[in-house]
């Protein structure tokens, strides 16, 4: 064999080398960015006293206006555009999410024993029927997130006396552009609103 064509076949030994490793990189490296899921914990009351009657059986549902049914992590944009935050979601779509972080927080409190969709109900005492109104971050005209906006409003229902509307909202501002603080603001907005709904039951 000469010397050009031991350099030729060394050169078509390399180039296939180099495309093997090429179409294998292919299968551990995605142009899709990278979703990360958050978490948000239920609201537990630090003074809560021991109930004095047995505990009611409440149905809860929540349903959410168009556009709020999704666990992505949403943002209401300065001239009305809403959208998600890239590569950032929810561990479960939002009225589901917050059926189990105020149902939990509800059983927490002593008075109630919850169900949901998920858990079936049966002969409940009560239902607690919620809307999710608002449940997205504001952005500013130059797209920074200021602010985290939560409302729920519903009603509450014993047996056959009077419904009790139930309205509960809050904004709280976000004070860094970090996907962490804001899940935490929503934390917080969550905690206000879920303290409301307890002290209006």
């Amino acid at each position: 064999m000469t010397p050009s064509n031991e350099k030729r076949q060394s050169l078509l030994i390399v180039l296939m080398i180099m495309l093997v490793l090429s179409a294998c990189s292919g299968l551990t490296q995605s142009d899709k960015p990278v979703v990360t899921s958050w978490w948000l914990e239920p609201y537990i009351s630090t003074a809560q006293a021991a109930p004095a009657e047995p505990s009611v059986t409440v149905a809860l549902t929540i349903k959410a206006v168009p556009g709020l049914d999704s666990d992505q992590i949403l943002t209401l944009s300065s001239d009305a555009q809403l959208k998600p935050y890239s590569g950032a979601r929810w561990v479960d779509h939002a009225p589901e999410l917050l059926a189990s972080l105020l149902g939990r927080s509800m059983e927490a409190d002593g008075r109630f024993e919850v169900l949901t969709e998920r858990s079936g109900w049966g002969a409940e005492d009560c239902k607690l029927q919620l809307e999710l109104r608002e449940f997205f971050a504001d952005l500013n005209s130059a797209g920074n997130t200021t602010r985290v906006r939560l409302a729920l409003d519903g009603r509450y229902q014993c047996g056959s006396a009077p419904a009790v509307e139930i309205r509960s909202a809050e904004q709280s501002v976000v004070n860094e552009e970090r996907m962490s603080v804001i899940v935490a603001t929503f934390q917080q907005a969550m905690n206000q609103v879920t303290k409301d709904i307890l002290e209006q039951l």
